[in-house]
């Protein structure tokens, strides 16, 4: 994730498109991160939503040397295993990223991510959409996942090579 010094300079100032930026650069990214802790896609979005207030709310908490991004995923990640933890009992174990809305609102086609799900380890499939999808690089994937650069970046590497068997060559942008 990509966001700059000045747009949290502008933030931290009121400037509300800066904001909007921001949740633009940033809001796949912590959905995802979210959606594979919650599996359940309304959740997944009330929780977004609560990073983003929060953000607004401690704004002038920000320094303007702060990765903002690794920031928003790491308080993505902790919401999503607070809802998790508070609501294991009640959470249906629904797999988000096989919602067919979901797959038409990211433009894939349906059922692939289900596919790509039953072709890798749940460890490769979770680097993968963090990648791919979560527009993660890897060194904040490995922060985020606390795995060592080399072991995630081997990871990746295996995923795709088996991909690229199960699913027909190097055909995608991956």
């Amino acid at each position: 994730m990509d966001i700059s010094k000045e747009q949290i300079i502008r933030l931290k100032n009121n400037d509300m498109t800066s904001f909007d930026e921001i949740y633009e650069i940033a809001r796949k990214s912590v959905y995802f991160t979210i959606a594979l802790i919650v599996k359940d896609n309304l959740a997944s979005e009330d929780i977004m939503q609560e990073v983003f207030i929060d953000l607004l709310m401690n704004k002038s908490k920000l320094k303007e040397d702060d990765n903002l991004g690794a920031l928003l995923t790491t308080s993505a990640k902790n919401k999503a295993i607070n809802y998790y933890n508070r609501h294991k009992r009640e959470t249906q174990y629904i797999n988000t990223l096989q919602d067919e809305s979901y797959d038409q609102e990211i433009g894939l086609d349906s059922g692939l991510l289900d596919k790509i799900k039953n072709i890798l380890s749940k460890k490769e499939y979770e680097v993968f959409i963090l990648h791919i999808l979560g527009e993660y690089s890897f060194k904040e994937i490995s922060e985020i996942k606390k795995i060592p650069l080399g072991t995630l970046t081997w990871t990746y590497q295996e995923a795709r090579k088996k991909l690229e068997i199960e699913l027909g060559g190097k055909n995608h942008d991956w």
